[in-house]
């Protein structure tokens, strides 16, 4: 079943059921990361997908022939200008890294949104100094936000790529 997509709900899309992912829960979780930075429900979109879709999606902005956990678009233009890109999240490489880092699944994945989130804002992690500025930020949220969450999990950073600065860099280094 799909879920209802309104204005007052983050936009979330499924594509692939790798384990039942209870929306209501996902929703509440979304909405209490992008109320805590402040934002609107209608302006960043959710995609959760596998490992195959995340690959090709790698593979054909990034040039990279590899599953990633999330990957941020940022979609700003003069149409909507309260819109600020799409999120998208691997749920299998959150099945696989969470047990690895302590992790519920579902607490793994709200981090990697969190990760894609904070990329649409203009976080960055290409430098050690920004990766840790974004660090801070990820554990003040995750830690605020839920209790469960266990701090180690933020160090191993999600790998999102987003930034145009960034596509640009990896087209420069093929």
């Amino acid at each position: 079943m799909a879920p209802k997509i309104s204005a007052s709900n983050p936009q979330l899309i499924i594509l692939k059921s790798l384990r039942k992912i209870n929306h209501t829960e996902i929703q509440r979780g979304l909405k209490r990361i992008l109320g805590f930075l402040s934002l609107k429900p209608a302006e960043v979109s959710f995609l959760f997908c596998d490992n195959a879709l995340i690959r090709r999606l790698n593979k054909r902005f990034f040039r990279k022939s590899s599953a990633t956990d999330v990957i941020s678009f940022p979609l700003r233009d003069d149409y909507s200008p309260g819109y600020l890109g799409e999120v998208v999240v691997s749920v299998e490489e959150a099945i696989k890294k969470s047990s690895r880092y302590g992790n519920s699944w579902q607490d793994e994945l709200l981090l990697y949104c969190t990760h894609g989130v904070l990329h649409l804002l203009g976080y960055d992690d290409l430098t050690k100094n920004k990766r840790l500025i974004m660090e801070k930020k990820q554990e003040e949220i995750m830690s605020k936000l839920f209790n469960n969450f266990k701090k180690q999990a933020i160090s191993h950073q999600p790998s999102a790529i987003s930034s145009r600065k960034k596509r640009k860099k990896l087209k420069a280094d093929s």
